[in-house]
């Protein structure tokens, strides 16, 4: 399991693991897809990537320590997953 220690925004700090990072979006992302549901909009995305759009649509970097943390490790981890994916595709791509 991955953890991350940030900084609070009153000099604190704390620490914040993939799995809460996860949940942190995902939550961003459910409450943002209820708010624009309550206004006629409909979502179809999961709440993982509502809440990634919710946090660059609504400018949401700087407002919270916690989420700018979340969402760096939620990115970093999507990140890695996808380049893994490419060099097993391009490893089995070579190899025929």
């Amino acid at each position: 399991m991955r953890f991350k220690l940030y900084n609070t925004f009153d000099g604190g700090s704390d620490v914040l693991s993939l799995y809460d990072a996860y949940a942190e979006i995902r939550e961003l992302g459910h409450v943002f897809a209820v708010a624009m549901a309550e206004r006629g909009h409909e979502t179809k995305d999961s709440d993982l990537m509502n809440g990634l759009a919710a946090y660059h649509l609504l400018k949401l970097e700087g407002e919270s320590a916690r989420l700018d943390a979340a969402h760096g490790m939620v990115m970093k981890d999507i990140t890695d997953e996808m380049f893994e994916r490419a060099r097993e595709i391009a490893s089995k791509e070579k190899n025929q």
